[in-house]
């Protein structure tokens, strides 16, 4: 029997599956991750992943680029390319001078970027959403928060990875897909 943290991402991925469908764009959501995958990903990031991140990413293992309202729902791969970059920048001095950036309240660590943060969409230019499995006093491990390059972390934007994909499942009503791209309903 599913967990409760299960049942709540097949209910979102139902819903997100009809809109999709609906919209002839059921291409643009890739097939499942393999268990093999997700615990790769775990052990090159040196994370244990929330059951509802696992669980999504055993029905879809991302989006294909730009197949997603966000920009891109991050694969395995995807996760581990976009988390690889943010570390890179972070190992290698490049946040030094942002190191002490505080995000309004205390949800979030200081800094511009966490080892424990785990990159979950993108849109190309630096910025999307990121489960924070390492938050501040304040804040709740896999919050999932709001990274933007220019200012920087903010949030959190939902409490979890559910409430994450039930939020995407619920904008999803306010854009159509033409031509394979999102257009947001007037």
């Amino acid at each position: 029997m599913a967990s409760g943290i299960t049942a709540a991402v097949v209910d979102a991925w139902d819903e997100i599956e009809r809109w999709y469908e609906a919209q002839g764009a059921a291409h643009l959501i890739l097939p499942p991750a393999s268990d093999e995958q997700i615990a790769a990903l775990e052990k090159s990031l040196g994370v244990e992943l929330p059951e509802a991140v696992t669980a999504s990413l055993r029905r879809h293992n991302g989006s294909t680029d730009g197949g997603w309202p966000t920009g891109t729902l991050l694969s395995c791969d995807g996760i581990l390319r976009e988390v690889g970059v943010w570390r890179d920048l972070l190992t290698s001095g490049d946040f030094d001078d942002v190191k002490d950036f505080v995000a309004e309240g205390e949800a979030l660590k200081a800094g511009w970027w966490q080892l424990g943060w785990v990159s979950l969409d993108a849109d190309g230019g630096g910025n999307g959403a990121v489960l924070d499995l390492s938050p501040g006093p304040g804040g709740k491990v896999g919050q999932v928060i709001d990274m933007d390059h220019e200012t920087g972390p903010s949030g959190p934007v939902a409490s979890d990875f559910v409430g994450y994909l039930t939020a995407i499942a619920a904008r999803l009503g306010d854009f159509a897909v033409v031509d394979g791209q999102y257009v947001e309903e007037q």
